[in-house]
């Protein structure tokens, strides 16, 4: 692919970072945690990831950090097993246009996690998640991968629509026990569900549900992301049935998404698939059903 490119750079103290060129969009990726994507461009805009400033350029660690960014985790949540310390160097390769990024088999939780990328131009990629049971038993998991949004935007999520004259409710809801359901951040409409991000917000904020169209964005500084993901029907999510799920405090929001659950096996491996794309749109102050269909558009 012409417009493809792949370099070894420094990033915000990392070191040995790869960037992936896809038409107009460039991917960082640390080598020295991870698996990770910490950095997000598209042309000359700013990063649309959120990096923790106060853990930027770490590694080595023996707890576990935010560090911004997307990451890979396994649902449901718990610690420790959850926050796998991700500290530590990661292999990775290029061939036939994709990026592999593997990790280390975690020795709590006896997962691997491995991240493949793959540009497909016009700034886009394709960022597929791979679990793998390392133990000697089977587990029960979820793939979850969570992008870490800069500052100041405003969530966008699809609502389960269906049979307006349906006798059968349609739309499921998973609420936190931190969250305020009066939050000014959240904004019910129609087809869409917006949650905005504050640096003024006092406390966190965290909402899930089926989002049955198989998509989220996020929009800011004049810029979309947009990650399409497989919503399938009747099959058994975490967090009492969420494919998505949303979080936000002062200083960046998540957008999340999950794939079923999975009884797996010892060394049986699960995928999740997203599909981004960046595109830069206009500011607008008011988010609509033609604003959206905008940017949703090919």
């Amino acid at each position: 692919m012409k417009d493809t490119l792949i370099t070894e750079v420094s990033f915000m103290g990392w070191e040995n970072c790869l960037q992936l060129q896809s038409g107009d969009l460039r991917l960082i990726i640390t080598t020295a945690i991870g698996p990770r994507i910490i950095g997000g461009f598209l042309g000359d805009r700013p990063n649309i990831f959120h990096v923790d400033p106060e853990t930027a350029g770490q590694c080595g660690d023996k707890e576990w950090h935010l560090y911004g960014g997307h990451r890979l985790w396994h649902a449901p949540e718990a610690r420790p097993r959850t926050y796998e310390v991700d500290n530590s160097p990661v292999n990775w390769h290029w061939e036939d246009n994709i990026l592999q990024l593997d990790g280390t088999t975690d020795p709590t939780s006896g997962i691997r996690k491995t991240l493949l990328i793959e540009p497909l131009g016009e700034a886009s990629v394709r960022v597929t998640h791979l679990l793998r049971n390392d133990n000697l038993w089977e587990i029960e998991l979820a793939a979850w991968a969570l992008s870490v949004m800069a500052p100041g935007g405003c969530a966008v999520a699809p609502l389960p629509q269906g049979d307006k004259n349906a006798l059968l409710p349609n739309r499921y809801f998973t609420v936190w026990p931190y969250a305020n359901m009066a939050d000014k951040r959240l904004e019910w409409a129609e087809k869409y569900l917006l949650l905005r991000q504050s640096s003024d917000a006092v406390s966190p904020f965290k909402i899930g549900f089926n989002a049955e169209d198989g998509w989220l964005a996020y929009l800011n500084n004049g810029t979309a992301f947009i990650k399409r993901f497989t919503h399938i029907a009747d099959a058994e999510y975490p967090d009492n049935g969420c494919s998505v799920e949303l979080y936000t405090n002062k200083a960046m929001l998540e957008v999340e998404s999950l794939s079923p659950l999975y009884d797996l096996g010892p060394g049986e491996s699960i995928s999740h698939t997203e599909l981004w794309q960046v595109k830069a749109v206009a500011e607008e102050s008011v988010i609509n059903d033609n604003f959206i269909n905008q940017f949703l558009s090919c």
